[in-house]
């Protein structure tokens, strides 16, 4: 299940083969905005912009994605879609629960 974010009115908006969407930094605003109104509370500080980043961010089919994460040891990372039809942000949590190596063979 995702969360559906509305997109506020003047948000930083880049042009793209004739479509606008959100920028890496404005996706990256929303988030903070969205983590401190939906996730902080008592037990879970408020998230200053200075330690969220995006790690990645991509432009596909109308669709604009970032994968972002935090400075913070809770070993969270967030997917961010902007569904452009639909002009709305999704955010996914993912808990990193390993990371394994697998070395090579032959």
């Amino acid at each position: 299940m995702h969360l559906i974010v509305p997109i506020p009115k003047g948000v930083l908006i880049m042009k793209l083969d004739k479509t606008w969407f959100p920028t890496p930094e404005a996706m990256l605003d929303i988030f903070v905005a969205w983590f401190n109104e939906s996730v902080a509370d008592y037990d879970v500080p408020p998230l200053d912009k200075d330690e969220a980043y995006v790690v990645w961010f991509c432009y596909t089919v109308g669709n604009a994605k970032a994968l972002v994460s935090t400075s913070r040891h809770d070993h969270m990372y967030y997917e961010i879609t902007y569904h452009q039809n639909k002009e709305e942000l999704y955010i996914d949590q993912y808990l990193k629960v390993s990371h394994a190596v697998i070395p090579r063979v032959g």
